[in-house]
């Protein structure tokens, strides 16, 4: 399975705005996007996202002279941010079709569905009982 990064996280690792992130894939070589379809109702019909490997390997290449210039400690803990923010994240259709479409996988279940409405389900049942603990008294 490929690991397929989002405009926000490509950015944020290259430590670059998503308009001159597009201006690099025009004019300086960097990895195109791949259209992925997604599965909303609205919006476009496909979304962008960059091969994780093809990212990295660019930037490792040094064709990014400001980004090489960076301690390697920080270029690690932009990764990692990247990485647990990508944990947290609630569940988006949008990603796991790009995943599924991507991997051509047979699971349908998308990734954190039910690690995410457990713990929302968690935080409701507290609120209730705090709730219910305020009213009665």
């Amino acid at each position: 399975m490929k690991d397929l990064l989002t405009l926000d996280e490509v950015a944020k690792i290259a430590k670059v705005s998503k308009r001159t992130l597009y201006r690099r894939v025009k004019h300086n070589g960097f990895p195109k996007p791949i259209k992925v379809p997604r599965t909303g109702d609205r919006g476009p019909k496909t979304i962008n996202r960059w091969e994780r490997g093809q990212v990295m390997g660019w930037l490792m290449k040094g064709n990014d002279p400001q980004w090489m210039k960076q301690p390697i400690r920080d270029i690690d803990e932009t990764v990692k941010k990247v990485d647990a923010a990508r944990q947290v994240q609630d569940f988006a259709p949008e990603d796991t079709a790009a995943a599924d479409t991507a991997a051509a996988d047979t699971d349908h279940e998308p990734r954190g569905f039910w690690n995410n409405h457990v713990l929302l389900a968690l935080i409701g049942g507290v609120a209730a009982a705090a709730a219910y603990a305020l009213v009665s008294g």
